[in-house]
C-alpha cells in the first residue's frame, strides 16, 4: 500500500511538472506570435510606401497618395538627369523614402510588445545605395526580423 502511495505521488509530480511546462511554452509561443503579427502589419505598411515612393526629373521625391502606375515613377519621354543619376550613387534618393519610412507611426502593439524599428541605407556589391534595410528589435536588442527593400524608383538608376 505504501509503495503505491510513493508511485502515485511520484506520478502526480511529474504531471503537475508537465503540465506547468507545457504553459510556458504556449505563452511564449504565443508572445512570439503577437510580435510576428505586429512586424507583419507595419511591415506591410512600408511596403506600400516604398511602392509608392517616386522622383521627378529635378529630385523632387515623395510617397504617391495612390500607385504611381507604370509611368509614374518618373518623368516619360526624359532621360534620367545627371543630378537623378548622381542620387541614385551615392544614396540620396533614398533620403526622403527612409525619412517617411522613419516618421511613419509603428503599430499601437510595438509599445506593449517592446519593439523599435530601425532603417538604414544599405550598400550594394557595385558601391551604389539603390536599397535599405529596415530591422525590427525587442527591447533587449535582439533582431526579430530583418528585410532588404529596394524601391521601384530606383530601377531609373544607372
Amino acid at each position: 500500500m505504501m509503495i503505491a502511495a510513493v508511485l502515485m505521488v511520484i506520478a502526480t509530480i511529474g504531471t503537475v511538472a508537465m503540465f506547468n511546462y507545457g504553459i510556458s511554452q504556449n505563452s511564449s509561443s504565443r508572445g512570439k506570435q503577437e510580435e510576428q503579427s505586429a512586424i507583419s502589419e507595419d511591415l506591410a505598411e512600408i511596403q506600400v510606401i516604398n511602392d509608392r515612393y517616386t522622383c521627378t526629373d529635378e529630385l523632387s521625391c515623395t510617397v504617391s497618395g495612390t500607385d504611381p502606375g507604370e509611368n509614374g515613377y518618373y518623368p516619360t519621354g526624359t532621360s534620367p538627369s545627371s543630378t537623378f543619376n548622381a542620387a541614385c550613387l551615392d544614396g540620396t534618393l533614398l533620403d526622403q523614402l527612409i525619412t517617411t519610412i522613419s516618421e511613419t507611426t509603428m503599430p499601437s502593439a510595438f509599445n506593449a510588445l517592446g519593439i523599435s524599428r530601425s532603417v538604414n541605407k544599405t550598400i550594394n556589391s557595385d558601391g551604389r545605395y539603390n536599397r535599405y534595410t529596415v530591422t525590427w528589435s525587442n527591447s533587449g536588442g535582439t533582431r526579430l526580423r530583418q528585410i532588404t527593400l529596394v524601391p521601384t524608383v530606383a530601377g531609373w538608376c544607372p
